[in-house]
């Protein structure tokens, strides 16, 4: 029902503003195997530089997304962070009746597929913080190489919204970090 009703403002808003980003991804989409698996962290985007500033001495970070259980999915990352991996776990709990937005713990989450910025092979997930009042949204890829023209498209996109435009990209300089349920 709700998919339903965003679907219909989301069509309406598109018209009305082109830069606003496509229907989030509902749950029912997102946990099929087009979606679940092995994601490479490309960069973060948010409307204040602190906002973003953990993301700093990120280098790479590779990203499994898997249904852990019913209704959950969890995103395990393996960040490379100076010369560590530190591996660390969210778990994002759907609920049918709020789909596509997911919960995690006090935050929010929806996922984009990359179509938006002209990437078939990329996802984007939008976080929303109430409690330090600020959103994030992370670019993934599938692959651990990505166009700079993915990057500006990304870059784009999000700053079409005037607010959003500070932007990091991952420098991937160091070989990335494995997680054994995806390597």
């Amino acid at each position: 029902m709700l998919a339903s009703i965003l679907g219909f403002i989301y069509a309406v808003g598109q018209v009305l503003m082109p830069c606003l980003p496509p229907v989030p991804l509902s749950t029912e989409v997102l946990t099929t195997d087009q979606y679940l698996g092995k994601w490479y962290y490309v960069g973060v985007a948010s409307w204040d530089k602190e906002d973003i500033e953990v993301f700093k001495e990120v280098d790479n970070s590779v990203v499994n997304l898997k249904m852990s259980a019913k209704d959950i999915l969890t995103m395990v990352v393996a960040l490379g962070e100076g010369d560590e991996c530190n591996i660390k776990a969210w778990d994002y709990k759907i609920y049918p009746n709020l789909d596509p937005i997911m919960e995690e713990g006090d935050n929010y989450g929806v996922i984009w597929d990359g179509m938006w910025i002209n990437c078939s092979s990329c996802l984007i997930l939008g976080k929303y913080h109430p409690s330090d009042a600020f959103i994030r949204f992370l670019l993934f890829a599938r692959t651990e190489e990505v166009s700079d023209e993915v990057v500006e498209n990304f870059k784009e996109k999000i700053g079409c919204f005037s607010v959003f435009n500070e932007f990091l990209i991952a420098p991937r300089t160091k070989e990335f970090c494995k997680l054994e349920d995806t390597d």
